[in-house]
């Protein structure tokens, strides 16, 4: 039973000790980002805020997006993208290709869906908003990722178990330190004799 709760503590511990160290660097890589998404590995990293993109992609999940050097020419049909949207250039929307809008043989334009909507996207994609091309998820990290930024999450998993880990690094000093005088204990007593005390040993030399 001891060693499957060591080992459940050190999963515990693991998994949240990663989850904060990721956060961490995805909080930092989209600062030094130029525009403001979190890169790792030239991959952007972004968490599903909405259910458009069910069952492919779920609320929660945290997705991995390759970014593209001509999204005119490497972008087909059916492919998921993730693109700005024209009225806000903060905002992303990660649906499916639909259609290719071509002029003169070269695409212009995309039109996109989401797999749980019931109606295409009401404006086109020019290849210029396009962020990159989805890759794969994570999924439900986001929630993970997004909590862990909030006060509550940095107290619950950042503060409490540094306070945690230093409450048993002290009882573990306090444990040495107390085996160690048991055993200086144990061992005055060997020395002493089987009917005498390290006490008793003492008072007898003193009166002779």
């Amino acid at each position: 039973m001891k060693i499957a709760l060591k080992i459940l503590n050190g999963l515990i511990t693991g998994l949240l000790v990663l989850a904060i160290a990721t956060a961490a660097i995805l909080a930092f890589s989209a600062r030094r980002s130029g525009d403001a998404i979190p890169t790792i590995a030239g991959r952007k990293v972004l968490s599903v805020l909405s259910g458009s993109m069910e069952p492919a992609i779920h609320t929660g999940d945290v997705i991995i997006v390759r970014p593209l050097a001509d999204p005119a020419n490497e972008v087909q049909d059916g492919d998921i993208i993730t693109f700005r949207t024209k009225e806000k250039a903060d905002m992303l929307i990660t649906h499916r290709v639909i259609g290719t809008v071509k002029v003169a043989g070269r695409p212009v334009a995309f039109g996109t869906k989401g797999d749980n909507n019931l109606a295409p996207d009401t404006a086109v994609v020019a290849p210029e908003q396009v962020i990159g091309r989805y890759e794969w998820r994570v999924p439900y990290f986001g929630y993970v990722s997004s909590f862990i930024r909030k006060p509550i999450g940095i107290a619950l998993f950042v503060i409490l178990p540094g306070v945690i880990i230093i409450a048993m690094e002290f009882r573990k000093m306090w444990q040495a330190m107390s085996e160690a005088e048991a055993a200086k204990r144990a061992e005055a007593r060997a020395e002493a004799g089987p009917d005498q005390t390290p006490d008793q040993t003492q008072n007898q030399s003193q009166s002779q």
